[in-house]
């Protein structure tokens, strides 16, 4: 019954209007489009304070096909169950408030998911000896002892509107569902912190765990489509830390292939040769879920950014799964962003289009069969000063005809 409640969920759209001061309006507008896979396994969220002073977008893309599905709408919930909770007091939360809440409701989420995964026993698995279970680990295993596999990314954007002065953006994110902040009249710029095997912090990371601790550590390596051992692919560091120049210089003449329209070469985080039962190869380095890669290494801590951004300046915050940023370069994403703006089109309007040319340019470079889930948020907020474009519009509205003059 659920997994058919949750296949008819593939085209959701959340519109919320927020006035926090006299004259202002600020949008939240989240929508997103089924891929070709089986399950749609992202999930959003637009929330906000019953003051509309925090205005918040989130959103999981889930891995793992119906575990991806159920790791994404149960982190989504427990979210959404969160900010409900605290809705009367997160208009005063401190900047450390915020850091320390939002770290222990990722860590909410995480172990929501665990429960998740071990209630969903498939049916007629009465006999303690059919149920999945939790191990020494704390992962969750079928009956046979093999791991659960699946998990989901995790983004939130919260946009605090203190007062008419001070506006700031909070992210905390796991995974590669970026989050950008794109100014009218400015140029556009990340917010999260992308959480791939190409990120150097991520390997500096994994290496300075305890070696007692994680016997067996991550490795980061280069895709290639002909080793069918993935860790047998090339290391994307060498010992150092640094890229290796080799691939770094010359990466499709060695054998990578690109990810992303960008032209950034796939990687992945996989265990090494010695790991058989629970061995790993995903996409990212810290996630929700996906619990038996974190005796390797995997986190599902967050990293948190804090950005104050002028009230004067009037500017979107979008956050979306790589259904949508594989298919852009960001400052292709940002024209396209502020044409849509220029030529009339309302937050709404705009959030619609970019799914549906998202969608297209994913059919058109992966094929209509692999074509990803995709997943925008979009937070719009107004400047007090106007924009370039608002002002040529001011000025040509002021202009007479040259009929009128004539």
């Amino acid at each position: 019954m659920m997994e058919k409640k949750l296949e008819k969920n593939e085209d959701v759209k959340h519109v919320l209007l927020a006035k926090p001061f006299r004259d202002a309006q600020a949008f939240l507008v989240g929508g997103s489009r089924k891929g070709a896979k089986q399950y749609q396994e992202d999930s959003l969220l637009c929330w906000k304070s019953p003051t509309d002073k925090v205005l918040i977008g989130g959103v999981w893309d889930g891995h793992g096909g119906f575990n991806g599905l159920l790791a994404s709408t149960s982190a989504r919930d427990v979210a959404k169950e969160y900010f409900d909770k605290v809705k009367d007091d997160i208009d005063n939360w401190s900047l450390e408030d915020w850091r320390a809440n939002l770290t222990t409701l990722f860590n909410t989420m995480h172990w929501a998911i665990r429960d998740k995964f071990l209630a969903d026993n498939p049916p007629g698995a009465v006999a303690a000896k059919s149920r999945r279970y939790i191990d020494e680990k704390g992962i969750v295993r079928n009956p046979g002892g093999d791991p659960i596999h699946g998990g989901t990314t995790c983004t939130l954007a919260a946009v605090v509107l203190t007062d008419a002065k001070r506006r700031t953006i909070i992210t905390a994110n796991v995974g590669d569902s970026t989050s950008i902040v794109l100014p009218v009249d400015g140029k556009w710029d990340f917010l999260s912190v992308d959480h791939g095997p190409e990120n150097p912090d991520e390997f500096q990371r994994v290496e300075a765990l305890s070696a007692e601790q994680y016997p067996q550590k991550l490795l980061f390596v280069y895709d290639k489509t002909s080793v069918f051992r993935k860790y047998e692919c090339p290391t994307v560091f060498l010992p150092s830390g640094k890229k290796d120049p080799k691939f770094v210089a010359n990466p499709w003449g060695n054998g990578l292939h690109p990810t992303n329209v960008r032209y950034e070469p796939a990687v992945y985080a996989v265990t090494p040769k010695q790991v058989t039962k629970d061995s790993t190869c995903i996409a990212m380095t810290r996630a929700l879920g996906d619990f038996y890669a974190h005796q390797f290494g995997l986190t599902n801590i967050p990293d948190i950014t804090f950005r104050e951004i002028s009230p004067d300046i009037k500017c979107d915050v979008h956050v979306a799964s790589d259904g949508i940023w594989d298919c852009w370069k960001y400052q292709d994403y940002q024209d396209f962003t502020n044409g849509l703006v220029a030529k009339g089109k309302d937050i709404t309007q705009v959030c619609d289009i970019i799914l549906d040319e998202s969608i297209q340019r994913a059919i058109t470079n992966f094929g209509a069969k692999h074509f990803d889930d995709a997943s925008l948020v979009t937070i719009s907020l107004p400047g007090s000063v106007p924009s370039k474009g608002e002002k040529e519009k001011a000025e040509k509205a002021e202009k007479p005809s040259e009929a009128a003059k004539s």
